[in-house]
């Protein structure tokens, strides 16, 4: 702004010029403080105007009146201020006394307070303040500050001389004289309520404007000419991954834009570039966009020029969305719709698209050539189609209004597997199965989706099985007659469905009497016993079941074998009494050969210890008779009768497996295994084995017989371990309600075709010059096992090692 137009303001004033503040010329000049400062200078350098601070931040500027005129015509500087203070208007600018007494009042303070001159010349100053200002003692303390520093600002609430209250700026300053006495105080007081409302208004729009930034879930930010970004939302920081440090130095040109078909965007046809360039918002430019550290993402970019004084300087507001999320949605609906258009083609089923009004739409090509007619004439653009009768399953012809999409449109419910009889006008009749479904809208059902499969052949393929099925249970009867078990069958309900001759004649009930009633009323004593608990476990698990029961009823033992499916149980059972009484005759024997093992083998034994006691005795006393082969006959003799006691032990213990052990219950086998290990300490120490057990499992048997099971396994792997220190591995796997039992060792191993022999009583497979035993041991763990329902068997390979395995019933089956 020149000094030509800051003279044109003060000469359309009047002879003796109101003295005007920055502010009011800028005002004036429309144009902003600086440049009006600028004009103001210039002038006052020039010597055309003259000025007066009256706080920090004030200045007033009037015209030099004695630029032209002599010392005469001159007044005083001081004189000049006064007149020109007492004609600010908007400034109160007025004398205090040292106590703070009102000594002076201009034309400024009368409009500002609303007191004439001589109403308030006399008053003390704190008349201005409130009484919450008052009682703080703030009037008192502003002088005593301005007399220490000299000066003080202060802000606050001031009240006019009609009561009411605005918003002050005032400054007071103390005067002093040559010698620094205190001789008053100026005080200058602008009224800033109405700047205070403004700037509050500001910042309550700044506030909200920053609210906002930080919620809309968008980004959002400034950028310069250069696309750098000096302005951000916490979104947009976070969702790019900018560090705060960054902004000012993060640079949108680091992005690389690619349109739809994933060419890249020129620089200049970015939308940033394109707003800048038009002067003009650019709205959803969706691009892909290559984002640093983030990858590629597809995002809708809206860009408008930066509507402000700074605008001249190139900067962009853009507002960033990422739809990602919505482009994939959008290609996973194109695809789905495309699937869905392409399984309409292809769809093996009719299918048809009513509207409201029940006109048809849309067919497929599946229902155009089931019923012969083209999409035009399906929806009803050709009158050559001819009567079509339809009728309902029963076989009653069916009005339009009863009609599947009919039903729907009236009701709004879907009709499910309904099937219908079509009789074309010219052809063969056609059978469907119809599924129609709604298609709801605002105002209630707005189409009728009707899919019909074509079932014509498989009702043929039905008729053509029915007759089969009439053939085929003719021909079951035919066979289970002829059954030599006992065999019935029942349903899912418990219904009998077949009965042969065996059957009726054990169960002592006719074929007539049976079928088709329930088996738990036609034999109620049964329906809580062993039978339906069998029956049941056999339907529920769908595993056969094997079970042995006494009918009283029948004084017969039968043997039920019952085989399950979903339909129910197939029951073959059979008369064995004859093998329950073998069997208890072989209990019997095998009673009574236990009672002679255990008679022979105390018999046995007295002769044996007799035989090498008298042998110890000669050698003790003729052994200075004796050569050397008649020590080593003793001693043979000697050994000899050692083995025999050892083996009539082993055939005893064999013996009385079955008879002589405990009753099952919970066998923890780590504590077993502990203790076979403690009683083999020994013979481990001297052969420098290594045992390695697994975790082991609780199982339900006979803890004293499984130790033998254990001891004789345990024993055989340090004993054929060959000539590399033992190594015996013991572990356990879950096999259903049953646990298999591993003992695998290093050792020499054992020849696939002798596996089977090392069961056998007293069997060996080396000499006992080589390897020590009875040939009972192995033995006697298979007739353990077995009585523990389980079964022992041996993998082995000549100089690869043995594995014994056997299963035991686990604890919690």
């Amino acid at each position: 702004m020149s000094g030509e137009d800051v003279r044109r303001v003060f000469s359309h004033s009047e002879r003796s010029p109101t003295p005007l503040t920055t502010a009011e010329v800028a005002d004036r000049l429309d144009c902003s403080p600086g440049p009006a400062r600028h004009g103001l200078e210039e002038l006052r350098e020039r010597g055309e105007l003259r000025v007066k601070r009256i706080d920090d931040s004030t200045r007033i500027w009037w015209p030099d009146e004695t630029a032209d005129g002599t010392d005469s015509d001159r007044r005083s500087e001081q004189e000049e201020f006064a007149a020109f203070v007492s004609a600010v208007r908007d400034y109160a600018i007025f004398m205090l006394d040292p106590d703070g007494t009102v000594a002076s009042w201009n034309e400024g303070a009368e409009r500002i307070k609303g007191y004439a001159e001589d109403e308030i010349v006399g008053d003390h100053f704190s008349t201005f303040y409130t009484e919450e200002d008052i009682a703080d003692d703030v009037p008192q303390t502003n002088l005593e500050t301005a007399a220490a520093e000299g000066r003080t600002e202060d802000e606050g609430w001031r009240v006019r001389a009609d009561g009411t209250r605005f918003w002050a700026n005032v400054v007071i300053t103390a005067i002093r004289d040559d010698d620094g006495q205190l001789q008053g105080f100026t005080k200058v007081t602008r009224d800033m309520t109405e700047r205070r409302e403004y700037e509050q208004q500001l910042r309550r729009e700044r506030d909200l404007t920053e609210r906002i930034l930080e919620t809309v879930p968008i980004t959002i930010g400034v950028v310069t000419e250069d696309n750098v970004l000096v302005r951000a939302n916490r979104r947009m920081l976070e969702h790019f991954a900018i560090e705060d440090t960054a902004v000012e130095t993060y640079s949108l040109e680091s992005w690389e834009l690619y349109d739809a078909a994933g060419e890249p965007v020129p620089a200049d046809e970015q939308p940033w570039a394109r707003a800048r360039e038009r002067g003009e918002p650019v709205y959803d430019a969706q691009r892909q966009v290559e984002i640093p550290g983030i990858g590629r993402r597809w995002l809708s970019l809206n860009a408008a020029p930066l509507d402000d004084d700074r605008s001249e300087d190139g900067r962009i507001v853009v507002a960033i969305d990422d739809i990602t999320d919505q482009k994939e949605r959008e290609r996973l609906l194109r695809r789905e719709y495309n699937q869905t258009e392409k399984l309409l083609r292809t769809a093996p089923i009719a299918i048809a698209v009513q509207n409201a009004e029940g006109e048809t739409i849309l067919t497929n090509q599946r229902a155009q050539e089931s019923l012969g007619l083209s999409d035009q004439e399906f929806i009803g653009e050709s009158d050559d189609v001819g009567e079509w009768v339809i009728y309902d399953s029963d076989g009653e012809r069916l009005p339009t209004d009863e009609m599947p999409a009919a039903r729907v449109l009236e009701t709004g419910s879907p009709v499910f597997n309904e099937e219908l009889v079509v009789d074309p006008p010219d052809g063969e009749r056609l059978q469907f199965r119809v599924n129609a479904t709604p298609l709801h809208g605002p105002d209630g059902v707005e189409r009728v989706v009707t899919a019909a499969e074509d079932i014509t052949e498989l009702k043929r393929r039905e008729r053509q099985l029915e007759h089969r099925k009439s053939e085929l249970e003719t021909e079951l009867s035919e066979i289970l007659g002829r059954i030599s078990d006992a065999f019935y069958a029942l349903d899912d309900e418990w219904r009998f469905t077949h009965l042969n001759e065996q059957a009726a004649e054990i169960l002592r009930q006719s074929r007539e009497e049976v079928l088709g009633k329930k088996v738990w009323k036609t034999f109620p004593d049964d329906a809580e016993g062993i039978y339906r608990e069998q029956f049941q476990q056999a339907m529920d698990t769908q595993e056969p079941v094997n079970f042995e029961v006494y009918a009283e009823d029948l004084d017969t033992w039968l043997e039920y074998n019952v085989y399950p499916s979903e339909s129910g149980v197939s029951i073959y059972f059979h008369d064995i009494s004859e093998r329950k009484e073998y069997q208890r005759k072989l209990e019997k024997s095998n009673e009574r050969l236990e009672q002679f093992a255990y008679a022979a083998s105390h018999d046995l034994q007295e002769p044996l210890r007799m035989v090498s006691s008298y042998l110890q005795l000669l050698e003790s006393r003729y052994a200075d008779r004796l050569d050397d082969d008649g020590e080593e006959f003793i001693e043979f003799a000697v050994d000899g009768a050692d083995r025999m006691r050892q083996m009539i032990d082993g055939l005893l213990a064999y013996s009385r497996v079955d008879t002589q052990g405990e009753p099952f219950e919970p066998v923890d086998l780590d504590t077993v295994v502990d203790a076979v290990c403690e009683d083999l300490q020994m013979k481990i120490e001297e052969t420098a084995a290594e045992i390695a057990v697994d975790s082991l499992p609780r199982v339900r048997g006979d803890e004293s017989q499984l130790q033998q099971v254990f001891q004789n396994l345990l024993s055989n792997a340090l004993e054929y371990s060959g000539d590399e220190p033992p190594r015996v591995e013991i572990a356990a796997e879950r096999a259903r309600s049953t646990w298999r039992i591993s003992v695998a060792d290093n050792g020499i191993g054992i020849d696939p075709d002798d596996q089977e022999r090392v069961f056998e009583v007293f069997e060996r497979l080396h000499s006992r010059e080589e390897y020590d035993g009875t040939g009972i041991g192995l033995a006697l763990c298979q007739r353990i096992i077995e009585r523990h329902e389980g079964t022992i068997w041996v993998d082995s390979e000549p100089g690869e090692g043995t594995t014994f395995s056997f299963t035991l019933p686990a604890a919690d089956a």
